[in-house]
């Protein structure tokens, strides 16, 4: 996948009103959801010295993630990604994969060099990294394809264990990672973000330096 930039804010109730009105008129919804939403689980990988959690927090140059992520639960939908982040800056690969080939992941098999995600896979096992933490939130989502322009309004944004059932819907061990009546906003663009984008989305809130990662993470080991 082509790099492209990512903004991230985190705004209010009101202020995510205002500008998704505004949006909307020059904008279209992600086609992949219903009126642009859907909701999204992203179970990530880490290792026992928590290396993928403190590139970010240490203030690394380069961040790498490992993921699994389903879009409203959807067994037949699951996507094995590794994202990696410089500044502003982010690349994404990603596989399909189906439900044996997630269990196979999550407990640390070998992967068939035959199937689409063996490179990532290879690489999860070879970092020794294994599940950390499940994300889950609610995405309204506004396109245009011929800018290469994205924004994504995200809330309910919950931690949970990281395990194979909470990609699937399960809530137990449910944890807010943010006051439910904040927002986050990311605007996501390949090259510059137009200006009347811009001028749809000024706001007040603060720029987001963690990721739903962090946040997640951080909330979650008060518990987990």
């Amino acid at each position: 996948m082509a790099e492209r930039i990512e903004e991230k804010y985190i705004i209010s109730y009101e202020e995510y009103s205002r500008i998704s009105n505004k949006i909307k008129t020059v904008l279209t919804p992600d086609k992949n959801g219903k009126n642009g939403r859907y909701s999204i689980c992203s179970l990530y990988f880490d290792d026992i010295y928590n290396t993928a959690l403190r590139e970010k927090e240490d203030g690394n140059a380069v961040h790498i993630k490992f993921r699994i992520r389903t879009y409203d639960g959807d067994k037949k939908f699951i996507r094995l990604e590794r994202k990696t982040k410089r500044g502003t800056v982010t690349e994404k690969h990603s596989a399909k994969i189906d439900e044996a080939l997630l269990e196979a992941i999550l407990n640390g098999e070998n992967i068939s060099e035959d199937e689409e995600c063996f490179g990532l896979a290879s690489e999860i096992r070879a970092k020794g990294f294994r599940p950390a933490v499940s994300v889950r939130y609610d995405r309204e989502a506004y396109v245009m394809p011929s800018l290469g322009v994205r924004v994504t309004f995200d809330m309910n944004v919950d931690s949970l264990p990281a395990t194979k059932e909470t990609l699937f819907g399960e809530t137990t061990g449910v944890i807010p990672a943010l006051f439910r009546g904040d927002v986050i906003m990311e605007i996501k663009y390949t090259d510059r973000c137009p200006a009347f984008i811009r001028k749809c989305c000024v706001n007040t809130g603060m720029q987001l330096s963690v990721s739903k990662y962090a946040l997640c993470r951080n909330k979650g080991s008060e518990i987990f």
